[in-house]
């Protein structure tokens, strides 16, 4: 039986699990100003990074796409460009506002003034919460979500209890023709054999042994002889991990077990078809969030091992712990513990139900820990996969 959700109709057709009015800074010296508006407005949410200038090539590009990506976000229902002047605040707009979504610019040297910059967008801004506000949620098929699934602080149970339940869940998604995106690169290198063995096709298995190849290439070219020789890190280390192997083996069954249509660049969207990609991002959480989002997951599913608390300001994180020993002291962050795969012999299925379950309750409007205590990114991290 086809599930459903309630959820924010778009104009273009996508549906969002939340409707914010999201205030992004254009460039960094405009951060501080994006922040006081969000500040005194309730009902919007940051966006802003820790650069702006000096960007050049590819690193510029991809910037821009994140930037704009996580506007384009349906989770977003209208958008707020702050920045310095004119042009820098259009080169961020320009592609909000071909989407179709409805997007306005405050430009610091168009006021001259800190507070007459904050008053006017602390006025544009309320207005928009305004129209933000009065849509009403509707049913919709649970086929419209778009699910990332991460991971960090991996330790022994992630492969064999929180990861495998997550991906029960994808699985669960995408039986019903929903699309989930994998990422994280690093973490899947010793794995991707396995990955690339269940692409669609040559082209999509080429692509995904050749980010692994470029990924490895680019840590060289930053002083890293081997990127295989800083993973696993410190604390999966102490969680009882051993080789970079073993974390990647345990860190890909959380994307379930159904055909690869596709890899994606960094902050790409997928394409049709529906279903299951791979996004090239680095393994640090916050940019592959930052990824995620502006790749268009309107939900995030994350597993922790020995506990990780961020969480993405637009797009809300599920935490999800398999192991007894971490969900005995963070609770409170947890927002499902499949901890019973281990201690009490809960199945796998059974874990990603209830994952599943709380997927459709989140999508509807119930709020992550990390929502309700405000634990999210104070600037969105970009991946420069350029040196």
């Amino acid at each position: 039986m086809t599930q459903e959700f309630i959820g924010f109709l778009r104009k273009e057709g996508s549906v969002g699990i939340r409707n914010y009015v999201a205030v992004i800074s254009a460039i960094d010296s405009l951060n501080p100003i994006a922040a006081k508006i969000v500040d005194l407005v309730k009902g919007t949410v940051l966006v802003s990074d820790l650069f702006g200038r000096k960007l050049a090539g590819v690193n510029h590009a991809v910037r821009i796409q994140s930037l704009s990506g996580m506007a384009l976000n349906p989770n977003v229902g209208t958008v707020l460009v702050v920045s310095l002047h004119m042009p820098s605040a259009l080169a961020v707009a320009e592609p909000i506002s071909a989407s179709g979504k409805d997007v306005e610019i405050v430009a610091f040297q168009e006021f001259g003034s800190t507070l007459k910059t904050i008053e006017h967008g602390v006025r544009i801004a309320v207005k928009m919460v305004k129209k933000c506000s009065a849509q009403r949620r509707e049913a919709v098929p649970v086929s419209s979500l778009t699910l990332g699934v991460e991971c960090g602080g991996s330790d022994f149970s992630s492969g064999i209890s929180g990861n495998p339940a997550i991906g029960n869940a994808a699985d669960r998604l995408l039986d019903q023709g929903g699309t989930v995106i994998l990422s994280e690169t690093p973490e899947i290198i010793g794995a991707e054999h396995i990955l690339a063995r269940r692409a669609v096709n040559q082209t999509v298995s080429d692509k995904l042994l050749q980010c692994v190849k470029d990924m490895e290439a680019l840590a060289k070219a930053t002083g890293f002889e081997d990127i295989r020789a800083s993973n696993p890190s410190a604390d999966n280390k102490k969680g009882g991990l051993t080789t970079l192997s073993e974390k990647s083996l345990g860190a890909v069954l959380k994307g379930g077990s159904k055909p690869l249509q596709g890899v994606l660049d960094y902050a790409e969207k997928p394409h049709d078809p529906h279903g299951f990609y791979f996004m090239t991002t680095p393994a640090p959480a916050c940019e592959s969030l930052t990824g995620l989002a502006a790749g268009g997951a309107q939900l995030i599913v994350f597993n922790t091992g020995l506990g990780n608390p961020i969480a993405n300001p637009v797009t809300p994180t599920i935490k999800v712990t398999g192991n007894p020993f971490t969900y005995a002291k963070s609770s409170d962050d947890i927002d499902v513990s499949v901890t019973d795969i281990i201690s009490r012999g809960m199945s796998v299925e059974e874990g990603g139900e209830k994952i599943f379950g709380e997927m459709l309750n989140v999508a509807s409007g119930k709020k992550t820990f990390s929502e309700i205590m405000g634990i999210t990114q104070s600037t969105i991290r970009v991946f420069c996969p350029s040196v």
